[in-house]
């Protein structure tokens, strides 16, 4: 009777083996499954997220160019006949990006970025004279980005930036040595080179940068970008060498495209 029962015990026991195999194997399939089907992510994002878990690539590199325009900032106090105007310049440079993560980033690079500016003498009697001011800054920008989107995206910019005033230029009319003493009316034009007082002229820039950015991810290797810049400068232009000054400051907006290439 004990061989018996044994006997059937053991026949039961080979019997369940292969259907408690069969059981573990299908437990496993939809793990290995999903497990497989989270690797195969076609644009490296959270399925059904507007915010990528991942970027493509941590690191990259590329160059910007575009368009600004300048308001010179300064209080004329009683010289109201001073008139200063906008004006429009060129931008331009390389950038590079690092992105620990698909919806934050850290920007930064080397561009020029020019502050122009027009001063006009706006009376009855010099109404005639002006100087356009071409400005010329080296600006280093250090700036985080929130995107907000997969391939296409929103982003916003903050941050702030480091420049050097490297070159300058004015072209105008003004009134000749000798008109000022005969109270004529005689003009001398000059087009020619900013040359810089080290007394006078503060060459260090600094300031805050904000701006909107749409970014397009092109074949997950190239990003294409469209940004508008507010660069708010905070240092003046002028040493204190006076004892009673109007300090300078310039507001640039620039509209820069750029092509990066993820390495």
């Amino acid at each position: 009777m004990f061989r018996k029962s044994t006997a059937i015990l053991l026949l039961l026991a080979i019997m369940s083996g292969p259907a408690m195999a069969q059981h573990d194997e299908s437990a496993a399939t939809p793990s290995a499954t999903t497990a497989k089907a989270g690797n195969n992510k076609a644009d490296d994002t959270f399925p059904g997220s507007l915010f990528p878990r991942t970027p493509v690539a941590t690191w990259s590199v590329g160059v910007i160019g575009g368009i600004d325009n300048n308001h010179h900032v300064i209080n004329v106090s009683y010289a109201t006949d001073m008139k200063y105007t906008d004006r429009s310049g060129i931008t331009a440079g390389v950038a590079a990006s690092y992105n620990p993560t698909g919806w934050f980033s850290l920007h930064s690079g080397i561009a020029l970025v020019q502050k122009n500016y027009r001063m006009d003498r706006d009376n009855r009697y010099v109404s005639f004279i002006y100087t356009e001011s071409t400005n010329n800054y080296l600006l280093m920008p250090l700036t985080a980005q929130i995107s907000l989107g997969r391939a296409f995206r929103v982003c916003g910019i903050f941050g702030g930036y480091v420049g050097y005033w490297y070159s300058g230029h004015r072209e105008g009319m003004s009134l000749s040595v000798p008109s000022l003493v005969t109270n004529s009316t005689e003009l001398n034009a000059f087009d020619n080179d900013y040359v810089f007082d080290s007394r006078r002229d503060n060459r260090f820039d600094a300031g805050w940068v904000f701006g909107v950015a749409l970014r397009y991810a092109l074949l997950h290797k190239v990003d294409l970008s469209a940004e508008l810049r507010w660069y708010y400068g905070v240092t003046d232009m002028q040493k204190s060498y006076m004892s009673v000054m109007n300090p300078r400051y310039n507001t640039t907006r620039t509209i820069q495209f750029g092509v990066s290439y993820w390495l």
